[in-house]
Parts: structure tokens; C-alpha cells; sequence
């Protein structure tokens, strides 16, 4: 384990509180806190250097879309992921358009709380190591909007195969924008993921971070590995050896028609 790192969990509910906190005070890794407002969170932030925050959208006084917003602003360093019971595709592009990481969609189960934060972990440790300067504080506003997060299908290609299932793969010209790749996410092979969900995630060797949205919901039946060993190598071919994932859709003649939008 190369870091402890500081999770701070604000929700306004308890319940949500005591589950995360649950979740995850096991793993030693994480150092969990917790707050019932943001107000609350601000006194935890003075006395503790938090390296990653998960906030719900819904709360009195301050919600979560205005603590992201401060966040962003002054703490560029600290990796966000907004909690929701509201879990449209609106919800998660505004979110992240401010900043968020990724987000959490209630109810969520252990095992997807534990995929998200080992995603952040491995970007928090990135951050600590290189002295806490994030790559959002070098960034333009508009620099951050368009490097973070794509539109719904945007920049990705499908392929219907003959037996229903779809393979998914990144489009060569935002592959470009990335340059040398230090570290890339894809999901499990049995993961279920919603259309709108970050299904692809680049973080490059300065650590700027890219993310494309997931254009269809469902199971994906198979990922492409190599990309996990060699990830400039094998991306480099986008469309042949560089595919992404081999999804099992769900609701394929309605959603098809949100892609791009």
C-alpha cells in the first residue's frame, strides 16, 4: 500500500453515512470521515487535508452541485464524486462538468462503491506523488469542461454483431487528444453499466484525465485486456486490436437514438 488516503463522505442522510463508512473501514487504504452537511465538511476540511470527497446532490443549505462548484474553485486537488438518488444523464454531465471524478447513483451496492474508489484511489496517489497539483489547476475552465467529460456516445463507435451483442470502441480523433497514457480504466466483465456511465477513462502522463460515456445500457460479455499491459501500443489501432468492450445491450432500440445528443 503506498498511501493512506483521506475520504471525506457528506450526505445528510446517516443511513448513507454509516453504509459508506462501512463499506469501507476495512480497507486500509482509506481513512474515512464523515459530515452531515457541507457546512460540516468545511470545519472537517480545516483540520484534515482530505484527498477524496463523496457528496450527495440533494442536501439542505448548501447542495452538492454548489459545494462542487467551490471545490472546484479552491480545491482544484481534491477528487469529487457526487452521490445522486437522482441518477439522470443531466444529473451526471452537470456533476462532472463541474468537476466530479464520476458519480455514485443510490442505491448503490458494495461492490460498485468499491470499483469507483479504487479508480480514485489510484488517482489520489498519482496526485500525492506529485507534490497534490492537480492537472485541473493548470486548466482553463472550457479546458476542463471538454477534457472531463463527452457527450453521451460522443466519440465512441458500435458495432451490432450477428448474435445482438455490441462491441464499443473509442474514435481515433479523441485518442489523439490524450497523449502518452499512464493509466487506463475499463469496466469488469459482468459489470452491468448504464448508458450516460463512464465506461472508458484515460488519465495521461500529466495527469490530465479523459472520459467517454457509456452509449448503451447492459453486461459487458467481454473486455479487452491487452489494452490494460499496452495501452499506447494496442490504442493506436482503435478499430481493429484497440476495440474497448463487448457489451450485451439492454434497451438497444430506444437508447440508440440518445447517442450523440
Amino acid at each position: 500500500m503506498e498511501h493512506i488516503v483521506n475520504v471525506l463522505v457528506v450526505d445528510d442522510e446517516q443511513i448513507i453515512l454509516d453504509s459508506i463508512n462501512k463499506h469501507l473501514r476495512n480497507e486500509p487504504e482509506y481513512k474515512v470521515m464523515t459530515a452531515l452537511s457541507v457546512p460540516e465538511a468545511y470545519t472537517v476540511m480545516e483540520k484534515e487535508k482530505i484527498h477524496i470527497i463523496l457528496t450527495d446532490l440533494m442536501m439542505p443549505e448548501i447542495d452538492g452541485l454548489e459545494f462542487m462548484k467551490v471545490l472546484r474553485e479552491k480545491f482544484p486537488e481534491i477528487i469529487a464524486i457526487m452521490i445522486t438518488g437522482y441518477a439522470t444523464i443531466n444529473t451526471a454531465l452537470q456533476s462532472m462538468q463541474l468537476g466530479a471524478f464520476d458519480y455514485l447513483a443510490k442505491p448503490f451496492t458494495r461492490e460498485e462503491l468499491k470499483k469507483l474508489m479504487k479508480r480514485a484511489y489510484g488517482l489520489a496517489v498519482t496526485i500525492i506523488n506529485a507534490g497534490g497539483q492537480s492537472s485541473f489547476t493548470r486548466q482553463t475552465e472550457a479546458e476542463k469542461i471538454m477534457s472531463s467529460i463527452k457527450g453521451i456516445g460522443e466519440h465512441s463507435w458500435i458495432i451490432i454483431e450477428n448474435d445482438g451483442n455490441v462491441l464499443i470502441g473509442a474514435e481515433r480523433t479523441f485518442l489523439f487528444t490524450i497523449g502518452t497514457i499512464q493509466t487506463v480504466y475499463l469496466p469488469s466483465v459482468g459489470d452491468e453499466i448504464r448508458q450516460g456511465s463512464i465506461y472508458f477513462q484515460v488519465f495521461s502522463t500529466d495527469l490530465r484525465s479523459q472520459s467517454l460515456l457509456s452509449p448503451l445500457t447492459g453486461t459487458v460479455v467481454m473486455v479487452n485486456e491487452e489494452i490494460h499491459e499496452h495501452p499506447n501500443e494496442i490504442l493506436e489501432d482503435p478499430y481493429g486490436k484497440g476495440w474497448l468492450i463487448k457489451l450485451k445491450p439492454k434497451n438497444l432500440d430506444s437508447e440508440i437514438k440518445l447517442i450523440g445528443k
